[in-house]
């Protein structure tokens, strides 16, 4: 192998976990998202909810714009322009003048993730050398940059809540360097791709064969049973993910909680996820097949447990203690969930249908977000948070049972048992 390519590998490798850490998402942003766009700019919660929706929805268009945008600019320009966008959306949030520029911001927001879901993943795919450790590697370092980006973003929602009560403006300007730091991270990535294909002289091939490849890739992703599984799993468990995220705050907020503790505990169900993402690959070498399914029997278990409690109006002290225990269980699953999906999304493919594996991906799961979240703001317009928490559980209860019956022939095989339209050669 060239020794520009090896070195450029080593490079990147040494650099994701680090850049993930201070990328993956926005510090000192979420534990005081809902605070902050509720008592400062006078949104409703439902609002709030229904804002995210619209953000899904935008990312759904978003996918296969931003699959041809990396194929076509390289994933390391792509990652330094997404970062761009995150910090944009950044400086909107702080700016926003009402529901209709928070909706604009989540544009923007789209704009950063639909590109930096593809190009992240793109580009360490690409750096790791083929070869039977190759998920591994990937889960090792993915693992490591989620497990230190929850534990940075668990110390910095402590801080957050304190520096909201002193200016509510602080942490989002804290937020907003960050993401100054994640553009610079970015800049120091090398193209693998661009780095291969000018030494082999390839190029002109490769423009010409550009979108035949992408018909390929998008007809193997359809046909197989393995990815499609997984896409309904993903967007399935993400949407309840955010859905849960804001119902934990609003919850909070309904039974009197001061804002330091709802940061604290925002840094609290961070740090089990941060735990989970550690323990992704010993729980999976545990379980097999069977994780991504007790996975979500747990998580529809905690939500249910989280709307009960407050239904019964249980003393405040025992409401706080449940509800922090519920979605400390909920994130450690998250943490898991995460890393263990973007694995096996890579499982059985190649660098060349990558892109458009994560871009299909991201529409169904954005689509079923959207879907999820449209009904969790209609619920707040129609009851209070509790009850709403409560439906949100029984449904996926019923979902949870489908999807597990629905996947246990499709996924977690092995190799030599899924078809060859699972496998792309």
């Amino acid at each position: 192998m060239n020794k520009e390519i090896v070195e450029a590998r080593k490079q990147n490798m040494r650099l994701y976990s680090f850049y993930r850490t201070i990328s993956l998402d926005r510090i000192f942003f979420y534990a005081i998202q809902f605070l902050f766009l509720t008592q400062v700019k006078g949104l409703t919660a439902s609002q709030f909810v229904l804002g995210s929706s619209f953000y899904a929805l935008f990312m759904i268009f978003m996918q296969i714009p931003a699959s041809i945008l990396v194929d076509k600019l390289g994933a390391r320009k792509c990652t330094i322009i997404s970062n761009i966008f995150g910090a944009l959306f950044v400086i909107l949030v702080m700016n926003c003048k009402g529901f209709i520029s928070y909706v604009f911001a989540q544009f923007i927001d789209s704009l950063c993730f639909s590109i930096k879901d593809i190009s992240d993943d793109v580009l360490i795919m690409t750096s790791i050398p083929d070869g039977k450790n190759k998920g591994y590697i990937f889960s090792k370092l993915e693992g490591k940059g989620f497990r230190n980006y929850f534990f940075v973003n668990a110390i910095t929602a402590v801080l957050s809540g304190f520096l909201y009560v002193l200016n509510p403006y602080i942490p989002m300007i804290l937020s907003l360097i960050f993401h100054i730091i994640s553009i610079i991270l970015a800049l120091g990535f090398k193209e693998i791709e661009k780095i291969e294909s000018s030494n082999s002289l390839k190029q002109n091939k490769v423009q010409k064969n550009y979108i035949k490849e992408l018909k390929e890739g998008i007809q193997f992703i359809l046909k197989s049973n393995r990815l499609r599984s997984l896409f309904l799993y993903t967007g399935i468990t993400w949407g309840v993910f955010c859905l849960i995220s804001t119902y934990r705050n609003s919850i909070f907020v309904d039974i009197g909680t001061p804002t330091p503790i709802i940061t604290a505990t925002a840094a609290i169900v961070g740090i089990a996820s941060s735990l989970g993402s550690k323990c992704q690959i010993t729980f999976n070498a545990r379980f097999k097949n069977k994780s991504l399914s007790i996975i979500l029997l747990t998580i529809t278990i905690s939500i249910i447990i989280v709307g009960v409690c407050v239904v019964l109006n249980t003393p405040y002290l025992v409401s706080l203690l449940v509800v922090t225990f519920a979605c400390i269980v909920i994130n450690f699953d998250k943490g898991m969930s995460m890393v263990l999906s973007n694995r096996y999304l890579g499982n059985f493919s190649n660098e060349k249908i990558l892109s458009q594996i994560h871009a299909i991906n991201a529409i169904v799961k954005n689509l079923l977000r959207a879907i999820i979240e449209f009904v969790g703001s209609y619920l707040l317009d129609i009851t209070n948070t509790a009850n709403a928490t409560v439906i949100v559980g029984i449904f996926m209860l019923i979902i949870s049972i489908s999807l597990i019956s629905y996947m246990k022939t499709r996924l977690g095989l092995k190799p030599e048992e899924y078809s060859k339209d699972d496998i792309f050669a």
